[in-house]
Parts: C-alpha cells; sequence; structure tokens
C-alpha cells in the first residue's frame, strides 16, 4: 500500500496511475495500461482455450496465469491475502478494487479512510471507537 504526505499527493497518484477505460465488448472498468490484454482475451473465441485438470471442472482460461489462479483458489483454497481490519480474507491481490456494494460497514472510521485512500501509517493505533490510544 502506499502513503502519501497529503490529499494533493494522492489526487495526482489516481491521476496518473489508475486511469480507467470501460471495455466496450463486456462493460468491464480496466486499468489503461491493461486494455489491450482485456480486449485479446475477447479475442479467445477462436483462439484455443486452456482448460482445467482437475476432475469434474469445467472451467478454461485464455492464459495459463488465469489457469494457476483459478486452481490456487477454488481448488486448493488458497487464499494468502488477508484483511487487516474484520474477518475477510480473498484468493486474489485484487479483492481491495472490488466494488464493496451490499457488506455492511462495520467499522466507519477506518472504512472511511480507506475509501478516501489515505491511511495513516499506523492503521493498528485506531481503536473500533475512533480514538487514537
Amino acid at each position: 500500500m502506499r502513503y502519501f504526505s497529503n490529499e494533493q499527493c494522492l489526487k495526482e497518484h489516481l491521476r496518473s496511475c489508475h486511469q480507467y477505460i470501460f471495455c466496450d465488448e463486456c462493460g468491464t472498468k480496466q486499468l489503461k495500461k491493461n486494455i489491450k490484454r482485456h480486449l485479446r482475451m475477447h479475442e479467445g473465441v477462436c483462439r484455443e482455450q486452456i482448460k482445467c485438470s482437475f476432475s469434474g471442472c469445467t472451467s478454461a482460461f485464455s492464459t495459463r496465469s488465469n489457469l494457476n489462479q483459478h486452481i490456487k483458489a477454488v481448488h486448493m483454497k488458497l487464499k494468502p491475502f488477508t484483511c487487516s481490519i474484520g474477518n475477510f480474507e480473498e484468493s486474489d491481490e485484487q479483492f481491495r478494487s472490488r466494488p464493496r456494494g451490499g457488506r455492511k460497514r462495520k467499522y466507519p472510521i477506518i472504512e472511511s479512510l480507506l475509501r478516501k485512500r489515505v491511511v495513516p501509517p499506523n492503521v493498528e493505533e485506531i481503536t473500533m471507537n475512533g480514538d487514537p490510544e
């Protein structure tokens, strides 16, 4: 996680590094730097798919990397990325970028800091009621 000394530095970072484009094919939001790779995925109808070799699994993927991620998450049940706030773990490293719609927020003070993307260096010092120890 990156830390910024002030909100202006954070805004500049977001403007320069996190430019998103919506895919015309499927409507998903993709980073501008990854859009060409994402569009190649849609061409996968003609290209050979890499099938999962686990018994009973019908999943197929356009890249070996996606297959490996699937095997670790689904078949091996590995979830190495854990959130230090609350009881939450995820199998891929991009879980932080997913929308949070529908989930109740248990820690509004910490959640509001995360939503603004301005995180103090010592999040652990914040107690549940939002007061520093």
